[in-house]
């Protein structure tokens, strides 16, 4: 068994969303659209724990809006329980992130929310988010400056996506208000999502693999099948599936091995993956990542945005 080298494991706990962004993808899904039900996540939870020690991450991710299960706060609780020991991370766009919401979700454990907020104004805001409700910009950014203010143990993450490197007013004023609230903020221009959108240019140097069939995280979709990558956000690199299969079936399966096959040689003609055309291949990454925090460009292009660990 060749599960890949990472201690991170990502759910899906929906891929629901109640927003509708222009730099994602999420209207171009053919799978079906739900919320795991907690049995179904424990039971999952449990087969992966009991067959490998080597997570001690566990990621609320994908391609829906993680606060919007009702069962999140009964998932987190199972497993803390389990595994006192295990980071908690939650990605969100905040439209359900009250003070209170954050200090329950701080209160079970979780270690970091990072909040995709992009846009300095109701319109911006708006528009990148692709929702008709100019009241939310002021109400999400009040509750996350309060958010700022209160916590302790539960860091904030910010990130950014802007089109035009142009606009440099509008995103130094983004730094300039977010850099002393927050314990990291991003600033990066939106990427391609596999074959979902096309906002990088695919270089004639690609490099042979992104590295995500040998260091990537566990990626668990919301109906408990595996998918090799995150930025696959319609199941077209899925490798398994934890309802029937063990790791040891999923990481030893035609699926598997085909892509590694690819990734190895970094020949991916008439493959049939869309890791063919992906900009997470490109080798030069220095239109990737317009400002950082708390790391260097450089270094954080290649690393996963969750983890932080290396991949590329």
């Amino acid at each position: 068994m060749a599960i890949p080298k990472n201690n991170e494991m990502r759910f899906e706990v929906t891929n629901r969303c109640n927003y509708n962004c222009i730099i994602c993808p999420h209207d171009k899904i053919t799978r079906d659209i739900g919320t795991i039900e907690f049995d179904l996540f424990k039971k999952i939870f449990d087969k992966v724990m009991s067959e490998t020690g080597q997570y001690n991450i566990l990621t609320f991710s994908g391609m829906g809006e993680s606060l919007l299960d009702k069962e999140l706060d009964q998932k987190i609780e199972y497993v803390k329980k389990q595994k006192k020991d295990m980071s908690v991370l939650i990605l969100t766009n905040a439209s359900l992130l009250s003070v209170s919401r954050f200090r329950q979700l701080q209160a079970l454990g979780v270690d970091s929310i990072r909040v995709s907020f992009y846009g300095n104004d109701p319109e911006s805001y708006s528009k990148m988010h692709g929702i008709d409700n100019k009241e939310l910009f002021s109400r999400i950014r009040g509750n996350l400056v309060k958010i700022s203010q209160t916590k302790s143990t539960t860091k904030l993450l910010l990130t950014l996506n802007v089109f035009d490197v142009k606009i440099k007013d509008y995103t130094r004023e983004w730094i300039k208000f977010w850099r002393d609230k927050a314990d990291l903020v991003e600033v990066w221009r939106p990427h391609n999502w596999g074959d979902g959108k096309n906002y990088r240019t695919l270089q004639k140097e690609k490099l042979k693999t992104c590295g995500r069939p040998f260091k990537g995280p566990l990626q668990v979709q919301v109906d408990g099948t595996v998918n090799m990558c995150c930025f696959d956000f319609d199941g077209k690199l899925v490798i398994g599936d934890l309802n029937t299969q063990s790791l040891e079936d999923i990481f030893s399966s035609a699926e598997y091995k085909k892509i590694v096959k690819h990734h190895q040689s970094g020949d991916f003609t008439g493959s049939d993956l869309i890791c063919e055309n992906c900009d997470q291949r490109n080798k030069d990454k220095s239109d990737v990542m317009i400002y950082n925090s708390k790391f260097s460009i450089k270094e954080r292009v290649s690393q996963l945005s969750t983890s932080y660990k290396k991949i590329s």
